[in-house]
């Protein structure tokens, strides 16, 4: 075609676009490049050379079996963005807070991230939780809904909720590479990009190029940042803030795809001389979700989050101490900090009463999550209100609810937090003879909370364990001769089958008695350095030991997931060179505060250690002891499991707190 001829620069505003280029035949490419230049044709012609050769290379290495799968690349170029700057330093605190606009005009998201109807929501405890009671209210109302969280425990694509699903690796991917590969070109620069296509790997080497070449053959699209462009002024986003970016890309651009190969079938009808406007065409299909759910990171008036003007709502959760050394040593400093966040009007709100569920229960567990609950529910009709949805929004909530927010309410789920699981793997007679409580507690106030959920849940499950006949596997072959003799009396000697009955249920009622389960407790634990765990521990044990729950041992380990790395490949399956120092800390906390208690917790466990002096503690120490330090958490497993298998009359019940990274780590464990 001829060149120069375009009203416009090309500029591509989804992945999908350079996809579409990707998908045509190479003369077609080389027309559809061409017709859009504004660029003289030597370089054009120039440029389509080397998009060609890029090509050619791509075509031929991209099935190479050798070459890694394109999400681990996303993880390994997602883990480059991790700073090695300690949380603590004072240097982090509204850390060059205004790049993140930056960053916004080169992904072109300032206008999509106004258009965004958000609700935004900080607070010390409780605030994932509102988030996700919010997000599971406006999704039964009929709405599409984008959540975003933090931290993930197992995948990163956990952080990105679409309409209650984690968002899927395709679709992350597509969206990952376009935002990480366009702030490396403006950022970066062009050629050093150039020379980073084998770290972005071989598989996604093919739409790397065809990144890199639109940018390359559009100088215009480079002069609106070529002034700003430099590594050393404006760097790489780190990874928090990275994530933030692709929540807002993800949550203003989701859907188009789903139009996609309609609209490819619709062009590929189209003559070749057709001149195709992309922006008219993208945005007729151009559809948001209707709502984002924000939680923010750390704090509010600095978080990366914060970086919206105009939310619907916002909202705080609970207050505490935590992240002190960046938010401040008390309550009204780190009030000040959550407030940050806040641009509309403030008002306080009750917890729900329990009464206006109708008898069903919330989705979370924990007393704690009633004030959550509230938040979410005044959030959610706020947000209904100023979005002009008053069929809903106008409804009197003070005594009773919208049937869409009961079913929100008892529809949510949120991994790791006040989380029941039976071990998947331990092998043994019974169901549920080893079960993790998951709380990902870690702050004195949020450790009480955590104490008493699980103290809650464990006499639960005693009481109703004494509600059913518990038969021992060692007893099961003489029941079934009891019941056998029943069988076998001639059904017209009444007498004799009236003995034969009495026996089998005075038999069975002394079976039932003497194979009734010893409960233990454990405890397994860690928690960042930056933590008090004179804070934590005894807070813990005092908690659980005002509802009679006592620990009968605690575990200590570090985690398998490392802070400098993404993705499932960073975690080691046993680490025995592991610096344990921290971790050993921990167990001497454990001990002396034990010792402070030791007698109470003597009358309440004697009877269990009795029953178990056998040689069950080998890799972990005696039951007998207190604590014990595993070198790594795959063995802290591996004792429980072999604890339960050698004792067939003891369950156990494993409170896993201290850290949600260690909790995620548990579950990779866990769950096959």
């Amino acid at each position: 075609g001829e060149i120069g001829n375009s009203p416009r620069s090309y500029q591509p505003t989804s992945v999908f676009q350079a996809s579409y280029i990707q998908s045509l035949p190479r003369h077609q490419r080389l027309r559809f490049i061409s017709t859009r230049s504004t660029l003289p044709a030597a370089v054009v012609v120039s440029s389509r050379r080397r998009l060609f050769e890029y090509c050619d290379m791509a075509d031929g290495e991209k099935e190479s079996p050798a070459a890694p799968t394109s999400y681990d690349e996303a993880m390994e170029a997602l883990s480059s963005l991790i700073t090695k700057r300690s949380r603590g330093n004072n240097s982090n605190k509204g850390n060059q807070f205004d790049l993140l606009f930056h960053y916004l005009k080169i992904l072109e998201l300032e206008d999509a991230l106004d258009d965004l109807k958000i609700v935004h929501v900080a607070g010390t405890k409780g605030k994932g939780s509102t988030c996700t009671f919010t997000e599971s209210i406006l999704r039964n109302c009929g709405f599409r809904t984008g959540l975003f969280t933090s931290p993930h425990l197992i995948d990163v694509r956990e952080r990105f909720r679409l309409d209650g699903v984690d968002i899927s690796q395709e679709k992350f991917l597509a969206y990952f590479w376009w935002c990480f590969n366009r702030l490396k070109v403006i950022l970066v620069g062009l050629f050093s990009l150039q020379k980073d296509l084998k770290f972005t790997g071989l598989v996604h080497m093919r739409t790397t190029c065809f990144t890199l070449i639109l940018y390359h053959i559009h100088a215009a699209e480079f002069g609106r940042y070529g002034q700003e462009r430099t590594t050393e002024d404006v760097p790489m986003p780190p990874l928090f803030r990275f994530l933030t970016l692709l929540a807002f890309k993800i949550f203003s651009a989701e859907q188009v795809h789903k139009y996609w190969f309609h609209l490819q079938h619709c062009l590929s009808c189209l003559s070749s001389e057709t001149q195709l406007n992309w922006d008219l065409i993208c945005y007729s299909f151009f559809v948001q979700v209707d709502v984002a759910i924000l939680e923010v990171g750390l704090g509010g008036r600095f978080d990366a989050t914060n970086v919206v003007q105009k939310p619907v709502v916002c909202g705080i959760a609970s207050l505490g101490y935590d992240h002190i050394e960046i938010l401040g040593d008390t309550l009204g400093k780190i009030a000040g900090e959550k407030a940050g966040i806040l641009k509309v009007d403030l008002q306080v709100v009750p917890p729900l009463d329990v009464n206006l569920l109708n008898g069903q229960k919330l989705g979370l567990e924990g007393e704690h999550q009633y004030v959550n609950a509230g938040l979410a529910i005044a959030l959610s009709f706020t947000w209904l209100k100023r979005t002009g949805h008053l069929e809903l929004a106008n409804q009197d909530h003070t005594d009773s609810l919208p049937e869409q927010f009961i079913k929100g309410l008892t529809a949510a789920s949120f991994q790791g937090r006040a989380q029941i699981v039976p071990d998947q793997y331990v092998d043994s007679e019974k169901d549920g003879d080893l079960v993790f409580y998951l709380d990902g507690a870690h702050s004195p106030e949020s450790m009480e909370i955590c104490a008493k959920w699980f103290s809650g849940a464990v006499k639960g499950e005693h009481q109703s364990d004494k509600a059913k006949p518990q038969v021992s596997s060692s007893t099961h072959q003489l029941k079934k001769n009891i019941m056998q003799v029943s069988i076998n009396v001639h059904p017209f000697n009444q007498c004799a089958l009236h003995e034969s009955k009495l026996l089998s249920e005075i038999l069975l009622a002394t079976l039932k008695s003497s194979s009734s389960l010893a409960f233990m407790q454990i405890l397994l634990f860690n928690c960042m350095t930056v933590r008090d765990p004179e804070l934590l521990l005894p807070q813990l044990m005092k908690t659980c030991a005002s509802q009679d729950v006592y620990f009968k041992k605690a575990l200590f380990a570090p985690n398998m997931s490392v802070y400098h790395k993404v993705g499932t490949h960073a975690l080691p399956s046993a680490v025995p060179e592991a610096d344990l120092s921290w971790q050993l800390t921990l167990q001497r906390v454990w001990d002396n505060t034990m010792q402070k208690d030791k007698g109470r917790e003597a009358k309440q466990v004697n009877h269990v250690a009795e029953e178990m002096k056998d040689d069950t503690g080998k890799g972990g120490g005696s039951l007998e002891s207190s604590s014990v330090v595993f070198p790594s958490l795959p063995l802290a497993i591996k004792w429980l499991r072999d604890t339960v298998r050698q004792n067939q009359s003891v369950r156990l019940q494993v409170l896993v707190t201290g850290s949600l990274h260690l909790v995620g780590d548990v579950l990779k464990l866990i769950r096959k």
